[in-house]
C-alpha cells in the first residue's frame, strides 16, 4: 500500500528541465529518475517533442513508462506504444499557416506522423536528410527522419501535429492567424532563459501536457495529489496545474515559478534530481 501522500509518478520536461543548457540530459537528474523509477515510481517524460526521440530517449535511459510528446498530441502507454490519445492539427488551418509562410519566404518545421518537414534553404538539396541527430541522444539511437521540401505546404502529407516558426515576423504574423482559428488550434510562445522569444509553436486545440497528464495518470489509476510534475516553460502550467506537487526549474519565468508548489535549482544545477530527492526519495532539501 501506498502513503496517501506518497508521489507514484513523476512528470518531466526535457528541454530546459531535465535537459542542460547544452543540450544533454543532466547526468544526476537521470541517476535519479532511474532510482524512482527502480522504487516503482512510474516516470512520464512530458515534452514538446515528438514521439520518435522521445522513444530512443527513453529507450536508452531505461524507461518503460508511458510517455507524452508532442505537447500532448500524442500520448503512448510506452515506448513500445500502443497509442493511447492521437490528436491533429485541421488541415484548413495547417494550409492557412503554411501558405503564409511561404508566401513571406518563412520556414516552418512541420510534424506528420514520424517525419519532420523543413522548407528548402538556399543550396540545400531535397529530400529527406540522412541519420539527422537527436539532441540529447547519443550513438547511433539519436536520429531521426528529416525531410526537405520546396515549400511549406509541401510538407502537408496528412493533418499535422505541430508546426513551429522562430522568425520574429513569423510569430507576430502566425499569432494573429491562428488567433482566426481558435477553435482547431492552440499557439504557444517559447522564450530563452533570458527573455528573448525563442519559437511559436502551434498544437491541435487538444493538446496540452496537463490534458495528457490527467489522461495517463486515470490510466493507471494513479491519483493526481500522488503526481509530481517538473518544468520549465509556460506550456509546463497545464501540467502543474492538474499535478498535487509541482516544482519551477530556477530557470523558469516569473509566470511558470509562481504557478508552482516551489522553485527549485536550474537545469544546469540538477533541477531535476532536486525535485526527485525532496518529493520522491525523501532526500530532504
Amino acid at each position: 500500500m501506498y502513503k496517501e501522500n506518497a508521489t507514484r509518478l513523476i512528470s518531466v520536461d526535457l528541454d530546459g528541465t531535465l535537459f542542460r543548457s547544452d543540450g544533454m540530459p543532466a547526468p544526476e537528474g537521470v541517476r535519479m529518475l532511474q532510482d524512482a523509477a527502480q522504487a516503482g515510481v512510474r516516470v512520464v517524460i512530458n515534452t514538446t517533442r515528438n514521439a520518435a526521440g522521445v522513444q530512443q530517449l527513453c529507450t536508452q535511459l531505461g524507461l518503460s513508462d508511458p510517455m507524452i510528446c508532442t505537447n500532448g498530441a500524442q500520448v503512448l502507454a510506452s515506448p513500445a506504444g500502443p497509442i493511447w490519445a492521437s490528436y491533429t492539427i485541421p488541415m484548413e488551418v495547417a494550409r492557412a499557416i503554411a501558405r503564409l509562410a511561404d508566401r513571406n519566404g518563412w520556414e516552418v518545421s512541420t510534424s506528420v506522423g514520424s517525419c519532420s518537414y523543413l522548407r528548402q534553404r538556399p543550396g540545400q538539396p531535397l529530400g529527406p536528410v540522412e541519420n539527422r541527430p537527436i539532441a540529447g541522444l547519443e550513438g547511433r539511437q539519436g536520429s531521426s527522419q528529416l525531410v526537405i521540401v520546396a515549400a511549406n505546404e509541401e510538407a502537408l502529407v496528412a493533418e499535422p501535429k505541430r508546426m513551429i516558426l522562430h522568425e520574429p515576423d513569423a510569430i507576430a504574423a502566425a499569432r494573429e492567424l491562428t488567433a482566426r482559428y481558435s477553435q482547431g488550434c492552440r499557439a504557444e510562445t517559447y522564450y530563452e532563459p533570458d527573455g528573448r522569444l525563442h519559437s511559436l509553436c502551434i498544437f491541435p486545440l487538444r493538446a496540452d501536457k496537463g490534458t495528457a497528464l490527467r489522461l495517463v495518470a486515470g490510466k493507471l489509476g494513479i491519483p493526481l495529489g500522488q503526481v509530481l510534475a517538473i518544468g520549465d516553460n509556460p506550456n509546463d502550467m497545464p501540467m502543474f496545474a492538474a499535478a498535487g506537487t509541482s516544482v519551477a526549474m530556477g530557470n523558469a519565468p516569473p509566470e511558470v515559478k509562481d504557478s508552482a508548489t516551489v522553485v527549485g535549482p536550474t537545469n544546469d544545477d540538477e533541477g531535476v534530481a532536486w525535485a526527485v530527492r525532496r518529493f520522491v526519495l525523501g532526500g530532504g532539501n
